[in-house]
């Protein structure tokens, strides 16, 4: 199953690793577009529905079990090929967590923020593209929570 492309013409580095593993036995793919990131503000605060304008995907591609070698490591060689900055990383015994950030050339590119996750247990990678404050990311975990 191909994942649908990205607003208007720009493509993401990303695009491949969720075309190659979405709708593969074992992984799980979720997309949430303009429309429903737009329906999703209403319950949010105003600075999560300020965050959501500027966001115009997330998209995020998992797989239940270790699967360090294929999902994690594909992304990961995309961030590292690419004008991708190494903004965060945390390494445990059973786990590890890359946070990259692709800032725009030009005014009319979005940026993309990304995280791979990867453990024993599973492994995950998210992608937002938009405009926003990359400080701001941490906020979208309240959504769907009760005030």
């Amino acid at each position: 199953m191909a994942i649908a492309p990205l607003c208007h013409a720009q493509t993401s580095t990303f695009d491949s690793v969720f075309d190659e593993f979405s709708g593969e036995k074992g992984y799980q793919s979720v997309i949430y577009g303009k429309k429903m990131l737009s329906m999703l503000k209403e319950d949010a605060s105003n600075d999560v529905r300020k965050l959501l304008d500027g966001i115009r995907m997330i998209r995020i591609i998992s797989h239940k079990g270790d699967d360090r070698s294929n999902l994690c490591d594909s992304a990961l060689d995309k961030a590292r090929s690419k004008d991708y900055e190494l903004i965060s990383m945390m390494d445990k015994e059973d786990s590890s967590s890359w946070f990259f950030l692709q800032e725009p050339d030009r005014r009319d590119q979005m940026m993309s923020f990304v995280m791979i996750i990867s453990s024993t247990e599973n492994s995950v990678v998210l992608e937002i593209i938009g405009r926003f404050d990359v400080k701001d990311i941490s906020r979208l975990s309240v959504i769907g929570q009760k005030k």
